[in-house]
Formats: structure tokens, C-alpha cells, sequence
């Protein structure tokens, strides 16, 4: 019997704040309906904030039926309340990965957070 392959959807620089609630949710619903699984890469948030945190998951909650693996980016860092963003997302059912590895269905993930190229604003204000 022939294995069937895993459907991969990843996105990146969201850059979800705390105005974006229902921009993207008819977009997740699509992928949650054509994917086995959605990475989320980077950037998921613009100041790091968590009622940024919390737009997002409001939208992947109410769309999003598959596994979610995400890492943070550089803007997820911005305020300084990372932890508290990765908990939001965590409670949500988003598998956080920072140095982690996790597997679904056979395949191997690993993850960590980055911070690359360029200073934040808040970098710059230090």
C-alpha cells in the first residue's frame, strides 16, 4: 500500500497585531481543509505583544483543525513579552518549538527561534 504524503502548508511574517483579528481567517480555513499540517514561521505577531498573540489564535481556534508547529521571529521578540506570546499560542494547541524537535506522522520537525538581520525597534530605542 502506498503511503500518501504529507501535505505541508508554512507561512511566515504574519505580523498579526492587535487590530487583525478575522483578517486571515477564511485564508486558515482553506489551508486546515488542504493541509496535514502548518508551520508557522516567524514573525507571527508585530511588537510581541500578547493581545497580538491572542488576534491570531482567535483566528486559527475558530479555523485551524490540523497540527501547528511555529517558531518565533525577530518582531515576536519586540517587547520583550515573548514567553508570554509563546504561552498564548501554547494554550492555543500550537506545538512552540525553541531548540525542540517533535514528529507528525513520521516526519521530523525542529525549530528554533530567530532573531536575524537587522535591529528591532525597540533594539534601537536600548
Amino acid at each position: 500500500m502506498a503511503k500518501r504524503a504529507l501535505r505541508i502548508a508554512a507561512t511566515a511574517d504574519l505580523h498579526y497585531g492587535k487590530h487583525s483579528r478575522g483578517t486571515l481567517h477564511e485564508a486558515f480555513a482553506e489551508i486546515s481543509g488542504n493541509a496535514d499540517i502548518l508551520l508557522l514561521c516567524g514573525d507571527l505577531t508585530d511588537y510581541g505583544l500578547p493581545e497580538e498573540a491572542e488576534a491570531l489564535v482567535a483566528d486559527i481556534r475558530a479555523a485551524v483543525k490540523i497540527p501547528m508547529l511555529a517558531v518565533l521571529g525577530n518582531h515576536d521578540f519586540e517587547s520583550g513579552q515573548a514567553e508570554l506570546v509563546c504561552k498564548v499560542l501554547d494554550e492555543a494547541g500550537v506545538n512552540m518549538l525553541d531548540g525542540e524537535a517533535i514528529e507528525v506522522a513520521g516526519v521530523g520537525f525542529a525549530g528554533i527561534a530567530g532573531f536575524g538581520g537587522g535591529f528591532g525597534r525597540r533594539m534601537l530605542n536600548a
